[in-house]
């Protein structure tokens, strides 16, 4: 007697355009979704990140199926619209509406948590940002204060050069005044000579 062949059971992928949606929720393909929010597959993947990591929804409200039989919820839809178009108020009334009726995952941010959350790190980049501020003010005074450091000895180099110059200038003509003088000094001698020989030689 032959062994009973096992019996493969072939499970056909929910229609997306299933005229009976499981919870009477509407769930959308990836190309659906992207077309209705003009996003790339990138900016999906982006947007329903944010939603999970810091809005706190849970993936599985968002999203179910796996490679290209992952289908996407009408709350993914709606929620990655407000995040989108910077409606967070919206967004986080949304949020509220729908951790009431499913937990968060464990792990992810509240709206409770994520407030205080984005207040704190809010917090910290203006205080990173105030201490940049001020060691960036004091690197331009000590520049400036070296820049003007720095002008005031080259105008004295400027000055002492000058004096240098004038004070040169003066030797020079201390020295030729000195020469002349010796000149005339040399050349009466002269004179006082020949006419002493003269004289001499007129008593003769």
């Amino acid at each position: 007697m032959e062994p009973e062949s096992l019996a493969v059971i072939d499970v056909e992928p929910e229609p997306i355009d299933s005229t009976e949606p499981e919870n009477d929720e509407i769930w959308y393909s990836a190309v659906q979704i992207q077309g209705l929010l003009k996003l790339s597959k990138a900016g999906l993947q982006q947007s329903i990140s944010k939603l999970v990591s810091i809005y706190g929804l849970d993936i599985q409200t968002l999203r179910r199926g796996a490679a290209r039989a992952t289908q996407y919820s009408e709350l993914a839809l709606k929620a990655c619209k407000l995040l989108n178009a910077g409606k967070l108020s919206e967004l986080r009334k949304l949020v509220e509406a729908t951790s009431t009726t499913s937990p968060a995952p464990s792990g992810a941010l509240t709206i409770s948590e994520y407030t205080p959350a984005l207040d704190r790190r809010i917090a910290e980049l203006n205080q990173t940002a105030t201490s940049n501020s001020v060691s960036l003010n004091q690197n331009v005074m000590q520049l400036l204060a070296q820049i003007a450091t720095e002008n005031q000895a080259a105008q004295q180099r400027d000055a002492d050069l000058d004096n240098a110059e004038i004070n040169a200038a003066q030797n020079r003509g201390a020295a030729r005044a000195l020469a002349v003088f010796q000149a005339e000094q040399k050349a009466q001698a002269e004179v006082l000579a020949q006419l002493r020989s003269m004289k001499l030689g007129g008593a003769e």
